[in-house]
């Protein structure tokens, strides 16, 4: 049993006491020095903190003047109901002499400590109920200054209890900031390296049309980058969850097509029509490679003398059309070189359908149908 001190003394430990509860870092070591302290200050042989959930039932106890031995053998931890049911439920403070006397008392389980002088108050933190904080059995019971004290110590834990919540996010919103500046500075400078080199390497290809070992090399090596690419996004999508937004999509569509159609000497158009809202950069991306395998290979292959590209979006798609005026190729024959696996793999990857149609003298046309976030999906 602690022997009671008088108010100028508990005045003094009080304040000597906020400190070291307020500067704690680790949550449970808070709550247990707001015990230590009250139980200190009110000379109360036992004392216990527990954290409540939405419905006022005790999630979590914590418990000093009882051994953890023994709290075992007592069973299962107070949930919340009685007395402490109106000090978490209710915000209420309890103060009394006998705990038996209490309209919620239920009773105390067998071979429990006789606590009679019981006082309770709640703990709030961001002006919400937190939990409850309370001391039994003092010689002579609780008085009205050992109230007001277990009122301070309270606050000061709810003050403490918030600084260690608010840490805890700010640690947790840098590293996810960290994590963001990674994906963006992989997405935005490597990955786009990568796939400007993976350009270059295939109109070197396209231009060595008539080495077939060299070219056959190239062309192997702009795949190899290209896997490079995917491994990358796939470690920012494990990273971020996600990839930064990026800009117009009709944008990056026209520079692409600038890029390819350099060295070929052959018009593509791109044209929008509709208003094409902003997009994850994965479909972005997925888009992108659609329009690049697809220019690609009427550019290399098709020996057509005009592309068309076309961007249409309505509330429901976006479709992507590339349509060539080439010599054709049998689709159910054509070779993975022609990227159809690929073009496949990335449209129904974002949800889409794809249809790819070719007539020997007529050309070829690629239409991937896309459904935007919200809508219900679109097919062909």
């Amino acid at each position: 049993m602690r022997t009671p001190r008088d108010g100028r003394e508990n005045l003094l430990l009080l304040v000597e006491r906020a400190s070291s509860i307020v500067e704690q870092v680790d949550l449970a070591s808070l709550l247990v020095a707001t015990i230590d302290t009250a139980m200190e200050l009110t000379g109360a042989r036992y004392g216990a903190l527990g954290v409540v959930d939405h419905s006022g039932e005790i999630v979590e106890f914590h418990h000093r003047g009882i051994t953890d031995l023994d709290a075992r053998e007592l069973g299962h931890p107070p949930v919340g109901k009685g007395v402490l049911g109106d000090i978490s439920r209710y915000g209420a403070i309890v103060r009394i002499d006998d705990i038996a006397s209490h309209a919620g008392y239920t009773g105390l389980p067998d071979g429990h400590p006789l606590m009679a002088s019981f006082l309770g108050v709640p703990v709030k933190a961001r002006s919400k109920v937190f939990g409850n904080l309370y001391v039994t059995e003092k010689v002579g019971g609780f008085t009205e200054d050992d109230e007001i004290t277990l009122r301070v110590l309270a606050g000061l834990a709810g003050t403490g209890i918030d600084s260690i919540r608010m840490g805890e996010e700010l640690q947790a919103r840098a590293i996810r900031e960290d994590r963001d500046r990674i994906a963006r500075d992989v997405h935005d400078s490597i990955i786009q390296n990568l796939f400007a080199v993976g350009l270059g390497l295939q109109s070197r290809a396209s231009a060595l049309a008539d080495d077939d070992e060299l070219s056959g090399v190239l062309e192997a090596a702009a795949v190899a980058v290209d896997a490079s690419i995917t491994e990358l996004r796939r470690l920012i999508y494990d990273l971020h969850g996600d990839l930064p937004r990026r800009g117009s999509l009709a944008e990056e569509v026209a520079e692409l097509v600038d890029r390819l159609s350099a060295s070929f000497h052959v018009p593509v158009e791109v044209s929008v029509d509709g208003v094409i809202p902003d997009l994850d950069a994965s479909i972005i991306d997925d888009v992108i490679q659609i329009v690049r395998e697809s220019v690609s290979n009427a550019l290399r292959h098709s020996g057509a003398t005009a592309i068309a590209v076309a961007l249409e979006a309505d509330e429901r798609s976006l479709t992507v059309s590339i349509v060539d005026n080439g010599h054709g190729f049998d689709v159910q024959r054509a070779p993975w070189g022609f990227g159809l696996t690929n073009m496949r793999t990335r449209t129904r990857r974002a949800g889409g359908e794809i249809d790819v149609r070719s007539n020997h003298g007529v050309g070829t046309s690629v239409a991937a149908r896309i459904p935007l976030p919200g809508a219900s999906g679109a097919s062909l």
